[in-house]
C-alpha cells in the first residue's frame, strides 16, 4: 500500500515506507539477500508485486548485478542487504561502481541503536568502511529521517558524476513506526551546459583542425549522448575511438567508428591518435588500463586536447587538457554542434574511406586467424564465432583477463552495435565483476540474448551466480576462455621474471560444464575448433528454453601486439 492511499495522521512501519519510496523512485528490481536486520523491508516487499527481488547467493553478485543494471539503464541499481558481512560483502562491487561512475543505492541493515556500543551481533561501522568508495555513506539514527535520507540518496546517486550511495539503517529504526506522508521522488538530474566562451573556443579549435579525433568514454554512455555524438562526428568527418566503457556509444559499423585505446587498439586507432591535431575527449579520463600513459597511447604533445566532463576535478587529471568544458556530455555536444559551421559530406570524405579500407584489411587478417584448426583453439576463432551466432542487439559482458578484455574487449575482434549493451568493469578491474552482473541484462532487456566473455580465473570467483541465474530464469551464456592460468600475471612471470612461475597455473581445474549442469544450467566443454559453432547453437537453444548456459572453451594463450605494447612487455625481453 502506497502512502497516497493512507489518511492524514496514519502511521506506517519504516520498512513499508522504504519500499513505498522505492516504488515512487521507479525501482523495479532489487538485488539482495535477506537477514534479520532488514526483515521488515523484505516483509513489505512481499506485498509489492511491482518490485522484483533477485535472490543472490552472495552479496558480491548483488553489487555486480546492480552495477550492470545501472550501466544498461542509466538508472540506480538497488541492493538490499543485512548487517555486518551482508553489507561488507558488497564492498568490492561498490568500489567498482564508484570508480566506474555507476549510480547505486545500497540499503543495509545495522545493529540497533540501543546496542551500538555493547558488542551487538554483526555490529561494525559500515558507513565509515564505505565512505571512501561512495558519493555519500550515511547512518540513519532517527525514524523520521529515513525518507528524507532516501530521497537525498537517490538524488545523489543520479546527480552530476553518478555513483553509489550507502544508507545504513539500524534494526530498531527499520522496525519503528513513522507518520504517513507523501513521498516526492528525486527525479532526473539537471543537465548542465558548459560555459559559452569555452564552447566557442573548443568549436574554433575543432573547425580549424585538419585531423580532429573524438574519444567517447563511459560518460558518453551515462549521458545518453548517442545521437549527439554521431551528429558531431559526421559534422566534422572525425573518426571516433571508444574506451571499453564507451563501447556502443557509436555503432562499430558506423563509417567513422575506428576502434579502441590501449590494449584494445589496432594499428588504425594507434595511427589516428598519434596523427590527431585536436582530440575531443567526451566523458573519458585516459586511465591507466586504457593507456598506461605511454607515449603513443595518449595525444601527441603537439595536439590540442579538449576534455568534456561533468566533474570539474576530472579535467586534466589523467592527461593535461588545453581546454576543459565542464558539463553534461550530451548537452555540450549539442552546444558544439550549434557553434560549428555546416558539416562535411562525411560519407565521401577521404578519411572515411581510409578507415573503411584499413578496417577491411584488419578484418581479413582476423578472419584468416579465426579459420585456423589448431588446438588449443585460437581465442579469435571463438570471438568471431560468437559474433556470428548472436544477433546484433545482444548484450555483452566483458570480464577481466588477458584474453577476455584484451582481445574480446577490442574492436574489431568483437563488434558492438547498440547503445547501453555492454557490462564491463572500469579501472578498479575486479575479477568476475562483469560475469556476475551479466544476468541483469535479461531483466533490462528480456527479449535480447546476452553473452559474456570470461577467463577461467575470473569465473571461479563468482560461480555462485549460476544457481541464481537458473532459479530466476535469466538465460544468459557465459563463454569461458580456459587457458588453465591467471594469464596476465603468468605473462609477467614468463617474460619479465625468467619463467619463475608461482601460483598462476591451475593444476586442479574445475569441471565448469559439470558445475553448470549441477546448478540447473546447460554446460559443455569444447576442445575441438570444429565444435565451436555447434556448441554456441546449443547454448542459444538452451537460452531460448529459459536455461542459462556455460561453454568452457579450451583456448591457446595468445596475446596481441597491442597487449604487449600496453604493458611494455615483449617476448624479446625474456629474462634468461
Amino acid at each position: 500500500m502506497l502512502d497516497m492511499e493512507r489518511s492524514p495522521g496514519d502511521t506506517v512501519g519504516v520498512g513499508r515506507a522504504i519500499v513505498d519510496a522505492m516504488v515512487a523512485e521507479g525501482v523495479r528490481t532489487v538485488f539482495g539477500l535477506p537477514g534479520g536486520h532488514v526483515i521488515a523491508i523484505y516483509d513489505a516487499l512481499y506485498d509489492t508485486p511491482s518490485i522484483r527481488h533477485v535472490l543472490v547467493r552472495h552479496e558480491q553478485v548483488a553489487a555486480s548485478m546492480a552495477s550492470a543494471y545501472a550501466q544498461l539503464t542509466g538508472e540506480p541499481g538497488v541492493c538490499l542487504v543485512t548487517a555486518g558481512p551482508g553489507c561488507t560483502n558488497l564492498l568490492t562491487g561498490i568500489a567498482e561502481a564508484y570508480v566506474g561512475c555507476l549510480p547505486i543505492v545500497v540499503i543495509a541493515g545495522r545493529g540497533s541503536t540501543a546496542t551500538v556500543h555493547r558488542g551487538a551481533s554483526q555490529e561494525i561501522p559500515t558507513d565509515r568502511i564505505f565512505a571512501p568508495v561512495t558519493k555519500w555513506s550515511v547512518r540513519v539514527d532517527r525514524p523520521d529521517l529515513v525518507l528524507e535520507v532516501l530521497h537525498q540518496a537517490f538524488a545523489t546517486a543520479r546527480a552530476g558524476r553518478p555513483g553509489p550511495v550507502l544508507v545504513d539503517i539500524p534494526r530498531d529504526i527499520v522496525d519503528a513506526e513513522i507518520a504517513s506522508a507523501a513521498y516526492v521522488p528525486s527525479g532526473a538530474p539537471a543537465r548542465h551546459a558548459a560555459d559559452e566562451a569555452d564552447v566557442a573556443a573548443a568549436a574554433a579549435a575543432l573547425a580549424a583542425a585538419e585531423r580532429p579525433l573524438l574519444i567517447a568514454g563511459g560518460g558518453t554512455v551515462m549521458s545518453g549522448a548517442f545521437e549527439e555524438l554521431r551528429t558531431l562526428a559526421e559534422q566534422l568527418a572525425a573518426p571516433v575511438l571508444t574506451s571499453l566503457s564507451g563501447r556502443g556509444s557509436i555503432p562499430d559499423d558506423h563509417p567513422l567508428s575506428a576502434g579502441g585505446l590501449g590494449a584494445h587498439r589496432s594499428r588504425l586507432s594507434k595511427r589516428l591518435l598519434a596523427a590527431a591535431d585536436v582530440v575531443l575527449g567526451l566523458g573519458f579520463r585516459f586511465e591507466e588500463m586504457e593507456t598506461n600513459w605511454r607515449p603513443g597511447a595518449v595525444p601527441s604533445a603537439d595536439a590540442t586536447y579538449i576534455q568534456v566532463d561533468i566533474e570539474p576535478r576530472e579535467i586534466g587529471r589523467g592527461v593535461p587538457a588545453q581546454l576543459g568544458l565542464v558539463g553534461d556530455v550530451r548537452t555540450v555536444l549539442t552546444q558544439l554542434a550549434a557553434a560549428l559551421p555546416p558539416g562535411h559530406d562525411f560519407a565521401s570524405h577521404p578519411r572515411t574511406h581510409e578507415i573503411a579500407a584499413e578496417l577491411a584489411e584488419i578484418d581479413d587478417e582476423l578472419d584468416t586467424i579465426a579459420a585456423g584448426e589448431e588446438r588449443p583453439i585460437h581465442p579469435v576463432r571463438v570471438i568471431r564465432a560468437i559474433r556470428e551466432a548472436f544477433p546484433r542487439e545482444t548484450t555483452v559482458a566483458i570480464d577481466v583477463g588477458a584474453i577476455t578484455q584484451h582481445i574480446a574487449g577490442g574492436m574489431p575482434f568483437f563488434r558492438v552495435y547498440e547503445p547501453r549493451s555492454l557490462v564491463v568493469p572500469s579501472s578498479f578491474y575486479g575479477m568476475g565483476f562483469a560475469s556476475a552482473g551479466l544476468p541483469a541484462a535479461r531483466l533490462v532487456y528480456p527479449d535480447r540474448p546476452a553473452v559474456g566473455f570470461v577467463g577461467d580465473g575470473s569465473f571461479q570467483m563468482v560461480l555462485s551466480v549460476l544457481p541464481m541465474a537458473a532459479e530466476e530464469k535469466l538465460p544468459v551464456t557465459w563463454c569461458i576462455f580456459d587457458d588453465a592460468a591467471l594469464g596476465s600475471i603468468r605473462d609477467i612471470q614468463e617474460y619479465r621474471l625468467g619463467e619463475r612461475y608461482l601460483a598462476t597455473d591451475f593444476t586442479v581445474q574445475p569441471d565448469f560444464a559439470a558445475i553448470a549442469e549441477a546448478c540447473g544450467c546447460h554446460g559443455e566443454r569444447v576442445e575441438d575448433p570444429g565444435e565451436v559453432d555447434a556448441a554456441l547453437a546449443r547454448a542459444l537453444a538452451a537460452n531460448a528454453a529459459g536455461r542459462p548456459a556455460v561453454i568452457d572453451f579450451v583456448v591457446a594463450r595468445e596475446r596481441l601486439l597491442q597487449t604487449w605494447e600496453h604493458f611494455g612487455m615483449t617476448p624479446v625481453e625474456r629474462v634468461t
